[in-house]
C-alpha cells in the first residue's frame, strides 16, 4: 500500500514540477531545478498523500556535510519510513552517476530495521551533446524509453549505457522490484508541446 501512496504522489508531483519550472524561470531552463526545490516539493506531495489517507507523518532534512553532497529527506510515520534523495544531474558523467549511488549507500546506513523503509529518488536533467547525457534515460530506466522517437524529434538521439542504474542497485545493493520513471513537466510556451530535452527522473524501492 505504501508503494501505491508513493506512486500517487509521484504522479501528482509532475504538476508540482510544472509550477516550479514556471516559478524559477529562467534558471530551470538553463540548469534545471535545485536539489532542495525538488526534494522538498516531492516530500510535501508525499506528506499530502499520506495525510489524505489518514496517516500522520513528520519530515526532517538530514544535515549536509562534506561527504553528503545532496539533500536527503526523512519522512517518518508510526509504521514506515520514506527516505527521499534529491540528486543533481547537471552533468551526466560517470562520476556524477556514482555519486548518486554513494548517496543511496549513505541513506541506507541511516535506516532502521524496526519498520519498513522506502527509498525515493528524484533528479532532473537537461540534455547536452555528450554521449553520457544521451545515455541518461536508458541508464535510469534499464532500457530505452518507449517514446525514443519523441526525443529524436527534439534533436536528442538516445543511447544505451554499458550498465544501468537498476542493474547497479540490484548487483551492488540487492535492491529489486523498483519502480523507475521519466517525466516531462516542461511545456513550450508558444504551442504547449512537451520539451523532451528536459526530463524529471523518479524511482522508488522498498529497501531490503
Amino acid at each position: 500500500m505504501v508503494s501505491e501512496y508513493l506512486s500517487i504522489s509521484i504522479q501528482a508531483f509532475q504538476a508540482d514540477c510544472l509550477q516550479l519550472c514556471e516559478q524559477h524561470y529562467p534558471t530551470v531552463h538553463n540548469r534545471g531545478m535545485r536539489e532542495n526545490h525538488l526534494g522538498k516539493a516531492l516530500c510535501r506531495r508525499i506528506i499530502t498523500t499520506l495525510h489524505q489517507a489518514g496517516i500522520s507523518s513528520t519530515l526532517q532534512q538530514c544535515q549536509n556535510n562534506d561527504s553528503l553532497s545532496q539533500p536527503i529527506f526523512h519522512i517518518e510515520t508510526d509504521d514506515f519510513s520514506v527516505w527521499v534523495v534529491a540528486h543533481s544531474m547537471l552533468s551526466a558523467n560517470i562520476a556524477r552517476r556514482n555519486s548518486l549511488l554513494t548517496a543511496i549507500v549513505q541513506t541506507q546506513q541511516k535506516t532502521s530495521s524496526v519498520k519498513d523503509q522506502y527509498l525515493v529518488l528524484v533528479a532532473d536533467h537537461w540534455f547536452d551533446r555528450s554521449k553520457a547525457s544521451k545515455e541518461i534515460p536508458a541508464w535510469w530506466l534499464g532500457q530505452l524509453p518507449s517514446n525514443s522517437q519523441d526525443y529524436l524529434q527534439d534533436g536528442v538521439k538516445l543511447l544505451t549505457p554499458v550498465k544501468s542504474l537498476p542493474e547497479q542497485l540490484e548487483q551492488e545493493l540487492g535492491f529489486t522490484d523498483g519502480s523507475h520513471h521519466i517525466h516531462h513537466p516542461l511545456k513550450r510556451e508558444n504551442d504547449g508541446k512537451t520539451v523532451h530535452k528536459y526530463i524529471l527522473l523518479t524511482a522508488h524501492y522498498l529497501l531490503p
